[in-house]
């Protein structure tokens, strides 16, 4: 059999500059008939390069600095290429190569694998104290991971020691500028690579937790809520102007107005959370998020949303069995989309979440009516 050749060529990618005004060293490797391309991780001057040798020319101590890193990285490529030649004969290809001279073996752990590790974990404990809905955000936030590594790095994984605090200001740049998401959407997916990575800690696989000094930004902003008006409005709302799922969003929109119980709490309140109590019924359920007791009085409005859908077995575009709960809800991001039709029906001019109608309890509900912040508190969990 024909021996494979082992090519390595280093070379300057002009067009992309830095605000230095330096020049990214790329390299091109090829086994064979494989080849693959990716990034020293290095720059120069454009001045400095030799095109014909590929390595700067002259003794400054720019050029001597980035020669010496560009020969470091070659005898690691040849190193590599002799260790797999060793262990899988001629079955050589230039991206196994190159995984190993970054730490990218295809059976090593990298951050994906230990991410799928830590999925796995979740969701057997959705139901029991995790929600399906922080899972199903886990899951898009893999997709997001997945196309940042291919990317930024042009690899499929990328190991879980590796990662520091300049891989997460590149991931949280991919959000803003790529992606173009919101800082509080940058903010809530680096807050899950933060879990998987102090797990990762706790449990000795990694011997630094990169967040340590760390610190997610996210904008607070004002709390969101409707006033007494706007909420009259989508009371009296006619129901032949909404649609059937339509008319099941308003009514959980309202229930929550009225009760304050999240989109997660209304979805498993079951009959066994009604309470009576000293003459009133009582909504007594730990929160999903937090784990803490909410005590929660039943008022008329939200009793009367309960009895209108009391015997209802249809859970809205869900897969889950509807036995033992209370109330049918559609999906929370179909709940929202519900919300603008009834936003603009209502003369609304609030852009409607369903988050806001749990702020509406806080402020209208109960705050404005002279409870105390100590009883709200206690009454949301």
């Amino acid at each position: 059999m024909k021996e494979k050749t082992l090519k390595l060529l280093f070379y300057l990618k002009r067009g992309a500059k830095s605000k230095a005004g330096k020049s990214p060293i790329m390299a091109r490797l090829s086994v064979g008939r494989t080849m693959v391309q990716f990034s020293c991780k290095t720059a120069c001057s454009p001045s400095l390069w030799d095109s014909r040798k590929h390595r700067l020319v002259g003794k400054s101590a720019e050029a001597v600095a980035v020669n010496a890193e560009l020969d470091s990285l070659q005898v690691s490529v040849c190193r590599a290429y002799e260790d797999l030649r060793k262990k899988g004969g001629e079955a050589v290809t230039a991206e196994e190569v190159k995984a190993l001279v970054f730490g990218l073996r295809s059976d090593s752990q990298g951050l994906l694998y230990h991410l799928e590790e830590y999925l796995a974990r979740f969701r057997e404990r959705v139901g029991v104290d995790r929600s399906e809905r922080r899972y199903k955000f886990l899951r898009v936030f893999r997709g997001h991971l997945k196309a940042f590594l291919r990317h930024r790095y042009r690899v499929s994984d990328f190991p879980a020691h590796k990662v520091d605090k300049a891989f997460i200001e590149d991931l949280k740049a991919y959000f803003a500028h790529e992606k173009a998401f919101k800082l509080n959407t940058t903010a809530g997916y680096l807050t899950v690579l933060a879990s998987l990575l102090k797990d990762l800690y706790k449990r000795r696989v990694i011997d630094t937790y990169p967040f340590m000094g760390y610190s997610i930004r996210w904008d607070v902003g004002t709390p969101r809520y409707i006033t007494k008006d706007e909420l009259r409005r989508i009371i009296d709302l006619d129901d032949s102007q909404l649609g059937s799922y339509e008319l099941v969003s308003r009514d959980m929109f309202l229930f929550s107005c009225f009760t304050g119980l999240s989109y997660t709490g209304i979805y498993h309140l079951t009959a066994e959370h009604l309470i009576e109590e000293g003459g009133m019924t009582w909504i007594r359920k730990p929160r999903v998020k937090t784990g803490r007791m909410c005590h929660i009085p039943l008022l008329p409005e939200a009793s009367a949303i309960i009895e209108r859908y009391r015997g209802i077995h249809t859970r809205a575009f869900r897969h889950e069995p509807p036995e033992g709960y209370l109330l049918p809800i559609p999906g929370c991001d179909t709940v929202n989309i519900h919300l603008k039709k009834i936003a603009a029906l209502c003369h609304i001019s609030k852009r409607l979440t369903f988050h806001m109608a749990r702020h509406t309890f806080a402020s209208q509900m109960t705050l404005a009516e002279g409870v105390s912040i100590e009883s709200v508190s206690k009454m949301l969990g």
